[in-house]
């Protein structure tokens, strides 16, 4: 039997969907990715600070206890994409944390930009010796599902 994590930033509630959707079909822990500076409340807001650390490539420290991540078979990471790119939080949780050897099965939420579209600032902040497994823009709990049971991911 293999063991899972879900780590997590969301903002809007949109990304916590999706992992507490992946978390349904997997019973993996999940933690929800905070930052040490709260963001300011409302969409408007807060994606100016997000806008403003991309463009930075800031290091957003983070308030969350990380568990030991070599006690995990997958660990999914879910993020919203920021400008066609993962937000600087995630950089750091990647900078900061052991991921060797881990598999990475990353999901994005958003609107316009497909999942394709944050792979090259995911592998970025990812670095060498972390597999990345797959991965998918969330679109729904059907959707989830069966992507989570075409890879034999759910428990």
């Amino acid at each position: 039997m293999t063991k899972s994590l879900i780590m997590y930033f969301s903002l809007s509630g949109a990304t916590k969907t999706a992992a507490e959707t992946i978390r349904k079909y997997t019973h993996s822990d999940i933690i929800r990715l905070e930052p040490k500076t709260p963001y300011p409340t409302g969409y408007s807001q807060y994606s100016k600070v997000g806008m403003q650390q991309m463009q930075d490539k800031a290091n957003v420290a983070i308030k969350t206890k990380i568990p030991d991540l070599h006690q995990y078979d997958y660990i999914f990471v879910g993020y919203p994409t920021w400008d066609g790119q993962v937000p600087r939080i995630i950089n750091t949780m990647f900078a900061e944390n052991d991921f060797s050897g881990s598999c990475v099965v990353p999901f994005s939420t958003s609107v316009s930009t497909s999942f394709e579209d944050t792979l090259g600032s995911l592998k970025a902040a990812v670095g060498d010796g972390v597999s990345i497994v797959g991965g998918f823009r969330y679109s729904g709990e059907g959707q989830a599902r069966d992507y989570l049971n075409t890879y034999n991911l759910t428990d």
